[in-house]
């Protein structure tokens, strides 16, 4: 099984966001989640003690551009957005967001 570094996984999803329309649902989402993963990489350990770690679930598959695969992420139990909604309440991640 292979295994994406975090750039690569960054890579692919900014990737898959230049294909989607400016203003979607779905673009922002992926472009949060970027973000995010980026915030997790600065700060593993206050992101793995409060239970919200993102990358774990795109390091052994990477984002796809397909419809069916957004609404598996954006379902309400897909621990990625569990994670998306609530990362703000680690407050080192609050912090960095208000900057």
């Amino acid at each position: 099984m292979i295994r994406y570094d975090l750039n690569r996984v960054i890579k692919e999803f900014k990737s898959v966001i230049k294909k989607l329309p400016k203003n979607s649902l779905q673009r922002k989402y992926y472009e949060i989640i970027v973000e995010y993963l980026l915030l997790e990489h600065k700060y593993p350990y206050e992101v793995k003690r409060a239970g919200k770690p993102i990358y774990h679930y795109f390091m052994y598959d990477l984002p796809k551009i397909n419809n069916e695969y957004f609404e598996f992420l954006y379902n309400t139990y897909n621990p990625v957005r569990f994670a998306v909604e609530t990362f703000d309440s680690i407050e080192e991640i609050r912090k960095e967001l208000k900057r």
